[in-house]
């Protein structure tokens, strides 16, 4: 049997980057093959982001930690979330405490998520093992790689966009999840790549899913910690009094919250599916949604925290353009009207073939 290795952003705490890990690793195995996660090896940054002293005592901090923390939570929800996270790696993914490369495969998959995003800072910094350094002994493919924010202009600024092409031509077969991607490779190596989506949306998770959900007429927050504005926090606070809602997050603590919820990742589906609406500003937030059918609104923001580009691709591309937000007041009209996910359930079906078809041809035989 064939091993095949992904290099993901399993080690990041935080269910979209856990569940797309575990997504594609079962599509991987439902082929065939076996699987093992590979660590990449962290580098420096290219731009600076932590110039504030107290910013860089906690990233060494952490860096001592081998499972990577979600900065800025209450102490004791971090503790239970770290403990409930560190446990389902080694009980789904098979992935321990410590960083390994491993050498023993026959090809390597690098995807999903963020993983060209070469402008992110500490945990992911400009590491070039994302790119396939130091594997060129093996066949090496992406699946739905994402640039996040980083644009070619920013990329040629940095003068990094040379090295990054040469690094990609190598490559057997390049999937990107979002056009802005898409652009950057073909730019760098003029190759097309294939554009494929995240795993979560291309994965059944009917027979992992997890029911504990006791509570009831609840608007779910799904947010990164300390993004939410102080007025989008007041008018969130507003609108579910407004409509007799309780407020629930998950995955980070939200001092607006009635409940805020450490759960293991496969009971998010539960969570989502019985929210009557889902307010949210992160790729993954949207996928879930869209999943459970659950009416949402998503934030779009720009600037440094920008998610426009691989938000506004994902919406558009699944025929959800009209569930964008860009002024919180506009959570009031989405929630009054109906959302029709048969287009959705349509688009999803053809894109799950697709995505399985790439992974055939391009997985050594």
């Amino acid at each position: 049997m064939k091993k095949i290795g992904i290099m993901s952003m399993q080690r990041i705490q935080n269910y979209g980057s856990f569940l797309q890990a575990y997504g594609l690793k079962k599509n991987i195995e439902s082929l065939g093959y076996s699987v093992c996660f590979v660590d990449y090896k962290y580098e420096n940054p290219v731009i600076d982001n932590c110039n504030n002293s107290s910013l860089n005592r906690l990233t060494k901090k952490i860096k001592r930690n081998m499972n990577i923390c979600v900065f800025f939570r209450n102490r004791k929800f971090s503790k239970k979330w770290n403990d409930i996270f560190k446990n389902s790696c080694k009980k789904y993914l098979n992935i321990g405490d410590y960083y390994y490369a491993y050498n023993e495969i026959d090809e390597l998959v690098i995807g999903s998520d963020e993983v060209f995003n070469c402008l992110q800072g500490y945990p992911v910094g400009y590491s070039r093992e994302l790119f396939g350094k130091n594997y060129e002994n093996i066949p090496v493919i992406s699946y739905a790689a994402c640039f996040g924010n980083a644009s070619l202009d920013r990329l040629k600024e940095y003068k990094i966009d040379k090295e990054i092409g040469k690094m990609l031509s190598k490559f057997k077969a390049i999937s990107v999840r979002d056009n802005n991607s898409y652009d950057i490779v073909y730019d760098l190596t003029k190759n097309k790549p294939f554009i494929n989506l995240d795993p979560v949306l291309i994965t059944d998770f009917s027979k992992e899913t997890i029911d504990k959900v006791r509570i009831k007429d609840y608007i779910l927050i799904y947010a990164y910690p300390g993004r939410l504005t102080k007025d989008e926090c007041n008018y969130i606070k507003k609108f579910a009094k407004q409509n007799k809602k309780k407020i629930v997050s998950i995955g980070a603590f939200q001092k607006i919250a009635d409940y805020n919820l450490a759960i293991e990742p496969f009971e998010i589906f539960a969570y989502f599916k019985h929210a009557d609406f889902v307010i949210t500003d992160t790729f993954h937030g949207t996928i879930f949604s869209i999943k459970t059918h659950t009416k949402f609104a998503t934030i779009i923001r720009s600037g440094k925290i920008g998610n426009n580009n691989k938000l506004e691709d994902l919406l558009e591309r699944l025929g959800k353009k009209e569930n964008i937000i860009k002024n919180i007041c506009d959570i009031d009209c989405i929630y009054k009207n109906n959302i029709d996910f048969t287009d959705v359930d349509k688009i999803l079906k053809h894109e799950t073939e697709k995505s399985i078809e790439y992974l055939k041809n391009n997985l050594i035989k």
